[in-house]
């Protein structure tokens, strides 16, 4: 392997599944990168044990410390079996006043800090710094903290100085704001479609508090540039390096996603632009001879790569000599996990008097699986289906709307559906319960209890019933404004 290749090898962040770990041809094609240079991984799935193993495996293999970064915006459980899942942030910023909660909001994210360096992650990809200002958001939404930047802004700093102190590096992303577009960049490319100064202000006030490295979206932001943002010297160089004057490692979002399909070498481009490490493209050797060749034609220049190893060089430093007082505690006691998602649920309103005391029948749809399922039948006894809610007998009904946030999962309500709920609770009473994205809640004002809470989890689910049983008396507070359109 020639040096300039090891060199931009260094540059490049490859998918670790750790779900494959055990196929023996995928971990000789691991090994192969670990021994040719690369710069580190973004891991997805696994077992704990086995995973922890692995990557202690392949940091044995190479020569200088592999950076194992992963999405664990929801706890390590986010990607690995046997992990501890905590609220979406959105459902912290509804559950955990920082100034009220904040013993409490430590402790929660302690044990992510110390779950995520014991199974060998050394750079977490959070916070989502997003202000969720678009309610159609089908990627963001309760992945932010809030649809105000100012809320955005304190948790944001918040979890990085908890995450940076214990030596957990941090990563603010979708730079320069991925809230205020309606599509998925997984899928397409989203067009920036808001005020900018806002949705900065939260990755500004999170380069003062000194993120380590802050990863860029796949956005076409059309009053800074015609390119998309992760291809832009506009906004890299220009915006996020000179005006805003961040020094630390910039990240591409994942360069497999279809928002630059349309462009060509986007790699390459990326890298010119002024991104420091290009993260889990298609195909790492691809990429790698895609700059190399950029390079060898004068493209690219040895500044701008000598400059990105200087980058990705400082914050292997800075893991190198992590805080080894996290390790030395042992990890700590498990989270009563319902308790901590039974902060999250909030009471938009309730108007029917001693709810609790009702013969309830819970009526589900959406994004659930049976385990939840299971929970509600042995809670209530009985579960029907969506369609059968117009008989008319004395039970009262309880509505419960699953959506998920995230690639290829379900984000909102079939329309079939809304106009079932919608019909039904003009004339009868009922409860209408919102497991995760807030805002299919929109559609249904009318009905005379609203509950949100946002996630889709069998906790979430647990939280619930244990707030129901209680009356629906305390809950958290609503992190967003809804669009009321069921006036």
């Amino acid at each position: 392997m020639k040096n300039l290749q090891r060199k931009i090898l260094n540059l490049i962040f490859a998918r670790l599944d750790g779900d494959k770990i055990n196929d023996k041809i995928y971990v000789k094609y691991i090994e192969k990168l670990v021994k040719d240079g690369i710069g580190g991984f973004v891991l997805f799935g696994g077992k704990y044990e086995e995973i922890k193993n692995f990557i202690s495996y392949i940091q044995s293999l190479s020569s200088r410390r592999l950076i194992i970064s992963s999405d664990i915006e929801r706890g390590v459980g986010q990607q690995i079996k046997d992990a501890t899942i905590i609220p979406s942030q959105m459902g912290i910023t509804a559950g955990f006043d920082i100034s009220q909660n904040k013993i409490e909001l430590e402790t929660i994210y302690l044990n992510v800090i110390k779950e995520a360096i014991d199974v060998g992650i050394n750079l977490a990809l959070l916070p989502v710094l997003d202000v969720n200002t678009e309610p159609e958001n089908p990627i963001i939404c309760t992945r932010a903290f809030s649809d105000n930047s100012e809320i955005v802004s304190e948790y944001g700093c918040f979890v990085i100085e908890k995450f940076e102190s214990c030596g957990l590096k941090t990563c603010g992303k979708h730079f320069p704001g991925h809230g205020c577009t309606v599509s998925d960049s997984h899928l397409e490319l989203p067009i920036f479609n808001g005020e900018l100064e806002s949705h900065l202000k939260p990755f500004k006030a999170a380069i003062k508090k000194n993120v380590s490295s802050i990863m860029i979206g796949h956005l076409l932001i059309p009053e800074l540039d015609e390119m998309p943002s992760t291809l832009s010297e506009k906004i890299i160089n220009k915006l996020l390096r000179q005006d805003l004057s961040f020094n630390g490692v910039v990240m591409t979002d994942a360069m497999n996603m279809k928002a630059l399909e349309n462009y060509k070498n986007p790699c390459t481009l990326a890298f010119k632009a002024g991104a420091d490490i290009i993260l889990h493209p298609e195909d790492p050797y691809k990429s790698a001879e895609e700059i190399k060749n950029a390079y060898e034609k004068g493209f690219i220049s040895d500044k701008r790569i000598q400059s990105a190893l200087i980058k990705v060089e400082t914050i292997r430093h800075k893991i190198n000599n992590q805080n080894l007082n996290t390790l030395k505690d042992p990890l700590p006691q498990s989270l009563n996990l319902v308790e901590v998602f039974k902060k999250t649920v909030t009471v938009i309103k309730n108007e029917i008097n001693h709810i609790n005391k009702y013969r309830v029948v819970s009526y589900l749809t959406g994004n659930y699986n049976e385990e939840i399922k299971k929970i509600f039948m042995k809670y209530f006894t009985t579960v029907d289906d969506l369609e059968n809610l117009n008989k008319k007998d004395e039970n009262l009904p309880l509505i419960a709307i699953f959506t998920d946030i995230g690639f290829g999962k379900t984000h909102t309500l079939n329309n079939s559906d809304i106009v079932i709920i919608k019909n039904f609770i003009k004339k009868n009473d009922a409860i209408v319960v919102s497991f995760g994205n807030p805002y299919v809640l929109k559609f249904f004002n009318n009905a005379k209890t609203i509950v949100a809470l946002y996630d889709s989890n069998e906790f979430s689910v647990r939280a619930f019933l244990e707030n129901f049983k209680e009356g629906l008396k305390e809950s958290g507070r609503l992190p967003v404004r809804i669009p009321w359109s069921d006036e």
